[in-house]
Order: C-alpha cells, then structure tokens, then sequence
C-alpha cells in the first residue's frame, strides 16, 4: 500500500525505480473481503446471516472495491493521492513517546487527540518525524488510517440506517432503496481495503519495508509476492482459521460497536507482529542484507521457495484481518437498526468510484509528495 512522505524524502527517492507496492496485493485484499462475507453469513444470529447472504451475493464486487484504493484512486492526479496515502497505515513509533508500547486504554480517542499525541512525540531519532517538516507532513508521514475506517464506518451506518428509514415509509420508491443499498455496498467495500491494510504488521510501523534492520525491500516480498505464491486453498484456510480462533472476539471484546477503537485494537495486534514478521525473513528467505546509503534492496530466495515456510504467517494475517472486517461490518449495520436488506436486485458495479474524502483532516496540498513503499 502507499505511504506519504515528506517533500524532503521524496527528493530521494525520486531519484529511485519506483516499485508497485499495494499492502496485500491485489488476491491478499480481495480474499480478505470475500472470506469475511462468508464469515458474516455464517453468523449464529439469524438476522446477522441474513445480511452476510446479501455481502456474499457480491462478494466478487466487495473483494474489487476492496482494491480501488490502491488502483483507482492511486490514478487519480496528485491532489487526491496526497490525500489517500496516508489513511492507509498508522505509524505507533510517531505517536508515542520512545520506549513505551500503546495500550488500548491510551488510544487517541479522536483526531485532534491523535494530531497532538503525533506532533508532542515527532523528534530527531531515526524513526520519527525529521526536523523542519509542517504540521500537514508529520500528520501524513505517521498516517491516520484508523479515523479512515471510523469515517467510513460513520458512512455506511448513515446510508443504512437511511434503509431503515424506508421500511416503515409507505410513500418510499423501490428505487430510493435500491440506490440507498448500492452506496451501502461502496462504502462496504471500500472499508474492506483499510481494515485488511491494518491487519499486516508493516502498516503499523515507520519501519514498514525493513530499511532500519537492513532488510530493505520485504514490504512488496511479503505482502504481495508471498501472497501471490500461495496456493489456491488459502481463502479457504483463512476462513477455517478465522472460524476456530475467532481473533476479532479476542481483540475487540467490549469494544466490537467502536469503528475507531477496533481500528486501534487491531493496529496494536498487527503491530506486536512486526519482530515476528522480520525473523522470519532472516530465517527463511534473507540472502543478502540492504544497504541503507546506497538504497540497495537486500537479496532473497524467489517467493515460491519458501512459501510453505510464510503460509502460517500470511493465514494468520490475512484471517485475522477477515474476522476483523466482518465484525466492522456488523457493526455498522446494527449500529443502523438492522436493516432488512432482502429482495435487493441492482446491477449496479463500481468499477471506478470516485474518490471518497477523508472528511477527518483538511485536503493535503498537492505539493506533498506521495510515495509508495519503497
């Protein structure tokens, strides 16, 4: 997935090949979507079921919206890419003081919380924010992709209970509805990609390619080579997974009706696997180190040679990130009333949504540079 960085680093890395980078990948994102519509419907409660028929319908339209962040709106001129970067990770190092680890209870409770916590702890260690940056770059080099999914939470409890609205209403068009759950479906969608981006350990970390253990370049071997050299059962051993361990009742407890503290919930779980994730590059895969200075990436054995040796890692991920999905979903939908979504017929097919706006943070000027995870 893309990252945001400073007009300082860009100059840098400007001057490098400029690699694809989308966390997960196009299957990784796409599996995550379908297995949590399937999660859905395999709810004990029959009413939550009967909304997870209606996800696994479409769940091949779910699982390409769950992309259009990394591919649409990666396309769709500068101003809005500065905008889209940095709601796809969230960086702990920025946002705490040195030494200490982030608890759920100190989570930022809003934005404004969150923009002081960044700009209180940005100093001139290696991993924090560099010297002489605005207040806009530190916001954009730390991410805020947990106040992403809150908004776009906030959106599809809207646009659903707005469904609700309609079932009593004896004056309502069939129309009315239909497009009210089409929007619904977008912003279903377009979720799926920021949850699934929270749920791989190299979104939560300013270390997120490898560069400060000299492992540079394990972003894209990961989360999109390794994803890709899997076999075709993976989906089916996320949701098996994610079934047994059940990892979003485990991570979220009380807090399973919060979009923003699930968001911080999952970030700290995926975040406590990054050591986990860097061993196992050194111990299967690591060929040759990264230099640093030169900005040379380090060597490794091709992704289909040891992908027996991530598969437990990736599944792991990748379900937790499924369950996580799901049960921001429920969420929102009960947070709307539960709607009665049956009898919906559309042939309605995003193929290229607009750009949805972050509407927690004022537009980033153009002249912030993007880029990707190098």
């Amino acid at each position: 997935m893309m990252r945001a960085s400073t007009a300082i680093l860009s100059a840098l890395i400007m001057a490098l090949p400029a690699p694809q980078a989308w966390a997960w990948g196009e299957r990784g994102h796409n599996a995550i979507a379908r297995v949590a519509t399937r999660l859905v419907a395999q709810n004990k409660d029959p009413e939550v079921a009967a909304f997870g028929a209606l996800l696994q319908k479409r769940e091949h339209m779910l699982g390409h919206l769950s992309n259009v962040p990394d591919i649409v709106w990666r396309s769709a001129g500068p101003e809005i890419e500065a905008s889209n970067n940095p709601s796809h990770f969230v960086d702990l190092d920025y946002i705490l003081p040195e030494n200490r680890k982030l608890n759920a209870k100190d989570a930022p409770a809003d934005f404004e919380a969150y923009k002081k916590a960044v700009l209180a702890n940005c100093s001139k260690k290696e991993l924090s924010c560099a010297p002489g940056e605005t207040e806009a770059d530190k916001i954009s080099k730390a991410g805020h992709a947990p106040f992403r999914i809150q908004r776009l939470s906030q959106d599809l409890t809207k646009t659903l209970a707005d469904v609700k609205k309609l079932e009593n209403d004896p004056k309502a068009k069939p129309e009315e509805r239909t497009a009210l759950i089409d929007q619904a479906l977008l912003y279903t969608g377009i979720i799926a990609h920021f949850v699934g981006d929270l749920a791989n350990p190299h979104h939560t970390s300013a270390d997120y390619d490898g560069w400060h253990n000299d492992q540079g370049g394990l972003h894209s071997y990961f989360e999109s080579e390794q994803v890709d050299a899997q076999n075709l059962d993976l989906e089916q051993s996320m949701f098996d997974l994610a079934l047994k361990d059940q990892p979003a009742q485990q991570m979220f407890g009380k807090n399973a009706k919060d979009p923003l503290q699930m968001a911080w919930d999952l970030t700290i779980a995926s975040h406590a696997r990054v050591d986990a994730l860097h061993e196992l590059d050194r111990k299967h895969s690591l060929l040759k180190k990264s230099n640093k200075t030169l900005r040379t990436k380090a060597q490794r054995k091709p992704s289909k040679l040891v992908a027996r040796e991530y598969r437990q890692f990736l599944v792991e991920r990748l379900s937790v990130g499924a369950d996580a999905l799901a049960t921001v979903w429920i969420a929102a939908w009960d947070a709307a009333g539960r709607p009665k979504l049956q009898g919906y017929q559309s042939y309605n097919y995003p193929v290229k949504p607009d750009f949805i706006p972050l509407g927690y943070v004022a537009p980033v000027v153009a002249q912030t540079a993007a880029k990707t995870n190098l």
